[in-house]
């Protein structure tokens, strides 16, 4: 592990950091349109570096201080940060069992933490900023009706491939991932779960992970769950 004191938001936070690979002695992030757009989708904020090679993904105390005390003090002071139970630590090894099914996903460079109270920004995780990729939703979106297909049945067999390695995404849309110049899927919002033990209530856990709101309506709902029913039995 390692201190390292990153400078956002025209203040130095300081963070400790877990499996630190490959960083830089003086790290200094910057927001710029990219990860505008990452924000847009979500509730995290995003920086890269200055020499545009790490994305970093920080995430706010869910409770205010001064409105909540109770709650902060408990969730986002103890658990996050004395019990190490942030979101950063949580993806990224959600990241690396992505990798382990043969998901394509960035190189992570480590998880930090900030112990300190005042900032609210307590979890760091430090991955590699993949250049010229776009938001899934997006390229969805943009694509014609042979295009979705095409895009949802590639879908379909990344999520497929992750059940038969035994786990299942916990908010699956298609912008928790980045559609690479090439066409590749990389998956950059990685919270999973193990299936149920018993395989009687895998394809239920599997199946309830797909909701009509994150699919884009309920028609590539139910595309996406024929195909990934027609690979699951097949593959059992």
């Amino acid at each position: 592990m390692k201190l390292l004191d990153i400078p956002f938001d025209d203040r130095r936070r300081r963070y400790l950091v877990f499996h630190a690979q490959a960083l830089p002695a003086e790290l200094t992030l910057a927001s710029t349109a990219t990860t505008r757009e990452f924000e847009a989708v979500g509730s995290s904020r995003f920086f890269v570096s200055r020499d545009g090679a790490l994305l970093a993904k920080v995430v706010p105390d869910k409770y205010a201080r001064r409105e909540a005390p109770v709650k902060w003090l408990l969730q986002d002071y103890l658990e996050t940060r004395w019990l190490a139970q942030s979101d950063a630590r949580k993806e990224y090894r959600s990241l690396q069992i992505l990798r382990r099914a043969g998901l394509a996903a960035p190189r992570c460079h480590g998880w930090g933490i900030s112990l300190n109270p005042a900032n609210r920004n307590a979890s760091l995780l430090l991955m590699e900023h993949v250049q010229d990729a776009r938001p899934g939703g997006e390229v969805f979106d943009a694509l014609d009706e042979p295009g979705r297909l095409a895009f949802l049945e590639r879908f379909c067999e990344e999520v497929a491939r992750l059940a038969h390695a035994g786990y299942v995404h916990r908010d699956l849309h298609y912008n928790n991932l980045l559609v690479a110049q090439d066409g590749t899927l990389l998956w950059i919002d990685a919270h999973v779960r193990r299936l149920p033990t018993k395989s009687a209530d895998q394809w239920p856990a599997l199946k309830r992970s797909l909701t009509v709101s994150k699919l884009r309506g309920e028609t590539y709902r139910e595309k996406v769950e024929q195909q990934l029913q027609a690979l699951w039995h097949h593959a059992c």
